[in-house]
């Protein structure tokens, strides 16, 4: 999958880049020139979609955080604390917070 979204992406830059040669053509014909900046806003608007092919989705990447937090969980020990002392050294971070 990560392969298509690349190859898809690099396609999308190849279209830009020959929509953006044509913009700034029709940029120097001074009648065409609407038309010219209206090419090279979508140019830039393929060259970000290309870009954001290339970037992981982000539900990958949440997918990725959890596992690493579960890891990090799993490895670390919890210690037990009685709620007296969790109320005493929750106190103890708000003074020293203060």
């Amino acid at each position: 999958m990560r392969v298509l979204r690349s190859i898809a992406a690099v396609l999308i830059w190849l279209v830009a880049s020959l929509l953006l040669v044509v913009s700034i053509v029709l940029f120097v014909t001074i009648l065409l020139l609407p038309v010219g900046i209206f090419l090279g806003f979508l140019s830039l608007r393929l060259y970000a979609m290309g870009f954001g092919l290339l970037l992981p989705r982000s539900r990958d990447i949440q997918k990725g955080v959890r596992k690493q937090a579960r890891r990090w969980w799993r490895k670390s020990p919890l210690p037990e604390l009685s709620p007296k002392r969790a109320r005493r050294r929750a106190r103890k971070i708000m003074r020293l917070g203060r």
